[in-house]
């Protein structure tokens, strides 16, 4: 198996304090060997923006934005099948979690470690800030931006996998700063990362050094049209997708997955050899250089036209599988979290929930694919577009959720559908043991 060595944020010994071996931040389990910001020592502009760097080292590990996430989540609805030995994996195609699944709980946790980052970062460049100081404000306004719209994004897809968690914005420094804190509702989960979001993007407005590979304006802006949505506010999140101006759909689509600038990349993580991911190891089969635990789904494979240039799909040792993530070996893939294919039919959504033309944004995909265009669209025709451009990336689980289709999804694929779990994850076992103010998903 590949071992994928996250290389997380080391200026110097006397900057950086190692916390407890990668204690999680709401316990003290060893999630990956990650070195955290010291206190006291964001001092400078260029150590500001060192730190800040961290919060992209650590959403390169595994089980953030370096694989789990993206194998899990097709596993988990109808995309994907489990083709190899993996326990945990096997329980994702089954649509059935234990609560002792050991990737579902490092997903859990490395979520927190980025945000014990983003917690480090606002710490001691906004709240308190180190007396003597010289960071400037284009430094402050641009690392602050980028902290507080991670943060967000990881508790969008906490909150999105397991409910309500603790929104926890106490920085950690030494272990014995680690806490076991009461998850909050929903409800608070959703309103604080839109706080967050509402402070990212007016430091932003002050200094937005605009990057494919960092947090931005319109990344912070686009996540928050995705939390409206999720809460059903599509009128909110409509006029902001309506705003994001200057991007437009590459003219190939595979070349969104190489490395090269595109200008429908708004955010997107780029894995060197270094710090490889995993996507296409465990995608690709053991003949072409991985490992073949996740294939296609023949099903998945068949709702696409034959001159959809979205396909692509290869086949080796009688397993399908997709190359937009292309070096097993390496790991040295482009991984894109927000492209404006996908702002495209999220205005689509908003509007036919609201009001507006949402059949031009679908068809302007559909082109882009080399299919004929549609004469009138529905929910279900967006539903199946976002299916077809974004596997692999991530977003069909969260999609088929947020349109009410989980148990049809779940069903159709010969598997039971727990009503009583809501749709949730289960908070993992450890988490139950460790923090005694914690409690289960209904149905675990």
């Amino acid at each position: 198996m590949k071992k994928n060595i996250i290389k997380y944020l080391i200026v110097s010994s006397s900057l950086l304090t190692i916390v407890s071996c990668g204690r999680d931040m709401v316990g003290s389990e060893t999630v990956d060997t990650d070195r955290q910001v010291g206190d006291g020592f964001i001092k400078t502009d260029a150590i500001a923006r060192t730190a800040t760097n961290g919060i992209y080292n650590n959403m390169q590990n595994r089980y953030v934005y370096g694989g789990e996430l993206h194998f899990f989540d097709g596993l988990f609805a109808d995309d994907f099948t489990h083709t190899g030995t993996f326990s945990e994996f096997a329980e994702a195609g089954a649509s059935n979690f234990l609560d002792t699944n050991l990737s579902v709980r490092r997903i859990y946790g490395g979520h927190y470690t980025v945000i014990r980052t983003c917690n480090a970062i606002i710490d001691q460049v906004e709240t308190r800030p180190i007396q003597g100081n010289t960071i400037t404000n284009p430094v402050k306004n641009q690392v602050l931006g980028e902290a507080y719209a991670a943060r967000a994004l990881m508790y969008l897809n906490l909150v999105r996998l397991f409910g309500g968690v603790a929104y926890v914005t106490t920085p950690i420094y030494i272990a014995d700063d680690v806490i076991r804190p009461k998850r909050d509702s929903q409800e608070f989960v959703y309103q604080s990362i839109i706080n967050d979001l509402k402070k990212s993007i007016e430091f932003f407005k002050n200094n937005n050094e605009k990057s494919e590979t960092f947090l931005s304006l319109d990344a912070a802006q686009v996540i928050l049209a995705k939390t409206y949505m999720e809460i059903g506010l599509y009128n909110d999140a409509k006029t902001i997708l309506e705003n994001i101006k200057g991007y437009s759909l590459s003219a190939s689509y595979t070349a969104l997955f190489t490395a090269s600038t595109s200008t429908e990349h708004i955010f997107k993580i780029n894995f060197t050899e270094t710090d490889g991911g995993n996507q296409a190891f465990f995608f690709y089969p053991a003949l072409v250089g991985g490992r073949g635990e996740v294939s296609l789904r023949t099903q998945f494979m068949s709702i696409f036209d034959a001159s959809d240039t979205r396909k692509m799909f290869a086949i080796a040792q009688g397993r399908n599988y997709f190359r937009k993530y292309s070096n097993p070996g390496s790991g040295a893939d482009n991984v894109p979290i927000i492209r404006y294919a996908d702002v495209l039919l999220s205005l689509a959504e908003c509007r036919l929930k609201t009001s507006g033309d949402a059949l031009t944004p679908v068809n302007q995909v559909r082109a882009r694919a080399g299919i004929a265009p549609l004469a009138a669209v529905t929910l279900d025709d967006v539903l199946m577009e976002r299916r077809k451009e974004l596997y692999g990336e991530a977003d069909r689980w969260f999609s088929v959720k947020r349109f009410g289709k989980a148990q049809q999804v779940i069903e159709g694929k010969g598997r039971p559908y727990f009503s009583k779990r809501l749709d949730l994850w289960p908070i993992p076992a450890w988490q139950l043991i460790n923090n005694p103010n914690t409690n289960q998903n209904p149905g675990y």
